[in-house]
């Protein structure tokens, strides 16, 4: 049963500390500013929180569209053995990212409903979207979602008659050495003995996501029990139309592990209560690094940090996993 408290329910994840890493004053409003936002007495800061929180920039909205149609396209395969055509996806996408726009432009009825409309972050702030960015967005439409049409996995789950789905953008809890921790697949299928996880990214390769994936071998090994040799996680890469694919040992498992427990050291050494979540102070929580991260992000409103040696925001690159 749902209870109102006054902080939030502790867990991990693996974008939470994404995000503390980036920036701990950004952490803190997203987690703990913008909580109970959504109640009638809530107070007006955290009301305004509650709707940067709501908030995504040009490239989440174009991947959030592109993981969409992914599963869109499966579902449709699973329901009626009917596969979409790259136009008929196209015009779903193209739809979903006009309707971004349109329904940004309107910040009174955002207001009113911000879980049920998009705003993006670039027009709430400057209300125009910059040019470069929608540029590469128009360039990476063609190309990733002929990429996802052609990717190894996609063609796989439609033409193999062994492909049994497991589970499609679920949320999973597990508990790692004593901490909650979140873990969502963008698909998950069994093909007789190998488990195929497919992750999509609509950006260029990075190397750096693969504790992310340490920590979806480590949910199938501890927590369905299926051995390590079994398992093969393929991150398919939409720009660049390529498939890594990735093989977890023992010690990958150990190294995610270890990760969770560090990053929740670290994250809970901000802590006033850790029993009850109670967060230090706004203040101790310091801004990012670089201060390039403030130009797009969501609370630029309520930071008193966001000012520092900045240059005209409309005209520059956004960083792909900002939001």
């Amino acid at each position: 049963m749902f209870q109102i408290t006054p902080y939030p329910e502790w867990s991990w994840s693996h974008s939470r500390d994404h995000l503390f890493q980036e920036c701990p004053r950004r952490y803190f409003y997203h987690y703990y500013g913008s909580h109970n936002g959504w109640l009638r007495d809530a107070t007006e800061e955290q009301r305004t929180t509650y709707r940067l929180k709501q908030m995504a920039n040009l490239y989440l909205i174009f991947g959030d569209a592109l993981h969409q149609l992914a599963d869109m396209y499966i579902r449709q395969w699973q329901a009626k053995g009917h596969l979409f055509s790259f136009t008929e996806l196209y015009d779903k996408l193209r739809n979903l990212m006009n309707q971004a726009v349109l329904e940004s432009k309107n910040v009174p009825q955002w207001a009113e409903a911000p879980k049920k409309r998009k705003m993006l972050v670039e027009m709430y702030y400057y209300q125009q979207l910059p040019k470069k960015i929608v540029e590469s967005i128009k360039e990476r439409m063609d190309t990733c979602l002929q990429n996802l049409l052609d990717s190894e996995s996609l063609r796989e789950i439609t033409t193999d008659p062994r492909v049994e789905i497991l589970e499609m953008e679920k949320l999973n809890t597990i508990y790692v050495r004593g901490e909650k921790v979140y873990v969502k697949l963008d698909i998950l299928y069994r093909i007789g003995e190998r488990y195929i996880i497919a992750d999509w990214k609509t950006g260029q390769e990075d190397d750096s996501i693969e504790e992310q994936l340490y920590l979806y071998a480590y949910y199938l090994t501890r927590e369905l029990g299926v051995p390590l040799e079994q398992i093969e996680i393929r991150t398919e890469y939409l720009l660049p139309g390529t498939c890594k694919k990735t093989t977890v040992t023992a010690a990958n498992i150990e190294q995610i592990e270890e990760k969770i427990v560090a990053s929740t050291t670290e994250m809970k050494s901000y802590l006033q209560n850790p029993v009850q979540n109670q967060p230090l102070s706004i203040l101790d929580f310091q801004g990012a690094a670089h201060p390039r991260s403030c130009r797009f992000c969501n609370y630029r409103q309520l930071c008193e940090l966001k000012d520092r040696e900045l240059t005209d925001a409309t005209d520059v690159e956004l960083d792909e996993n900002a939001g």
